[in-house]
């Protein structure tokens, strides 16, 4: 005889048990609110890491730029120049002390000339050549260039009035300007930071990729490629360059250390603006466009 209650029991077992399951679309449900919450939220994941990174950056090259006002104050208000010469240390190669190292003695972590957002690859270390021999064993990168002459509209190419170091004619050597010789040391760059895709020079301890010079402003951050206006223009004699991708940079903004050592986040607008006046030693009169 069956059992019916027993039989209806199972049953109710069984309806029990598909309720409490979840039916394919109820699944489909869930995993497209997981996929549209992971593609909200990864972006600004994204974004809080590359603000750290900026924020690493920034404290890096304010390292830079009192290491530099330490260096001139043992040195009668002179910047550095870009390359000392001395014979080389610890089986260096190279006579030129390139500017991170002349620093280094008033800065205590090597680890601060490369930016957390540089990811360029470089070229085989031992192409290059160290003036400390030490550093080629550390392989450090370096993602900061200190600021030359750079070519301009008023230089109508290479311009003598522009960087914190130039060539001396008359000594016929690079000499770091007396700061006393810049109009507005804190608005004139010293330091710049460059980590253009294609630059694989850049390694802490070697003189190549040190200074920015010449037309070295296509590697300044937010400039636009192509030109999508005035302050794209190359200046005289850099137009192949201008051509290349810029640094990256963060959010638009490139790093720069000015002349009294304060840091800031600017603008690819900004440093273009009046002919790179920000990078000029005695500020013009003349106002150029852009």
């Amino acid at each position: 005889m069956v059992n019916v209650q027993a039989l209806l029991g199972s049953k109710r077992v069984i309806l029990v048990r598909m309720r409490r399951a979840f039916t394919l679309i109820e699944l489909l449900v869930v995993i497209a609110i997981i996929a549209i919450l992971a593609a909200i939220l990864f972006p600004v994941f994204a974004q809080a890491k590359e603000a750290a990174k900026r924020t690493n950056c920034l404290n890096n090259l304010k390292q830079i730029g009192t290491g530099m006002m330490l260096y001139m104050g043992d040195s009668d208000g002179v910047y550095p120049c870009w390359a000392t010469t001395s014979p080389p240390v610890n089986g260096g190669t190279s006579n030129e002390i390139p500017p991170d190292l002349q620093l280094m003695p008033y800065m205590k972590n090597d680890q601060v000339w490369k930016c957390p957002s540089d990811n360029l690859s470089r070229t085989d270390k031992n192409s290059y050549r160290f003036w400390d021999g030490n550093y080629k064993v550390k392989g450090l990168l370096r993602s900061y260039a200190y600021v030359g002459t750079i070519n301009t509209v008023q230089g109508r190419g290479l311009d003598p009035n522009t960087g914190v170091f130039y060539y001396d004619s008359s000594l016929r050597d690079v000499v770091g300007r007396q700061e006393g010789a810049i109009d507005l040391p804190a608005d004139t760059v010293a330091w710049i930071e460059q980590w253009p895709d294609g630059l694989r020079d850049q390694w802490m301890g070697v003189v190549d990729g040190s200074g920015f010079i010449n037309c070295d402003t296509w590697k300044l951050a937010g400039r636009n490629v192509p030109s999508q206006g005035l302050t794209d223009n190359a200046p005289p004699g850099c137009t192949n360059l201008y051509r290349r991708r810029p640094t990256p940079g963060h959010f638009g903004k490139g790093h720069y250390v000015f002349g009294d050592g304060h840091i800031g986040a600017k603008p690819w607008g900004v440093v273009r603006r009046d002919d790179f006046w920000i990078f000029k030693a005695t500020k013009p009169i003349e106002t150029f466009n852009p």
